[in-house]
C-alpha cells in the first residue's frame, strides 16, 4: 500500500478537502482509504493508494509525506507512520 500524510490547517480543512476531491476526480486516482487525526491547529489526513504513481503525484501536489508499506498504513491505529514505514520512504514535506 502507498500512503500519503498531508497536514491541513483546521481553518483550511473544508476548502482543502474539496480541492483534494476535485484533484482526485480530475486525475482519475481512486484512494482505497482515508484516515483523519486531529491536532490542536490542524488535521492530519492519511490517504492510501493502490498505486505508487498516484501516491507520489498526490504527495507532490499537496505537500504530503509519501511512504510505502505492505498493508494500508491506516489499518492499525496503534502504529504511527514512522513505525509503518517500509524502506522506500519519500519525504515531500517534513512538517
Amino acid at each position: 500500500m502507498h500512503s500519503v500524510r498531508v497536514r491541513i490547517r483546521a481553518a483550511e480543512f473544508s476548502a482543502t478537502m474539496t480541492e483534494i476531491g476535485e484533484w482526485l476526480d480530475a486525475n482519475r486516482h481512486e484512494p482505497t482509504r482515508y484516515k483523519y487525526d486531529h491536532t490542536d491547529d490542524a488535521v492530519l489526513v492519511t490517504v492510501d493508494f493502490p498505486a505508487a504513481v498516484a501516491a507520489d503525484a498526490f504527495a507532490m501536489r499537496f505537500d504530503g509525506i509519501y511512504y510505502s508499506c505492505p498493508q494500508a498504513a491506516s489499518s492499525d491505529p496503534r502504529q504511527s507512520p514512522t513505525q509503518a514505514v517500509h524502506p522506500s520512504i519519500h519525504v515531500r514535506d517534513a512538517r
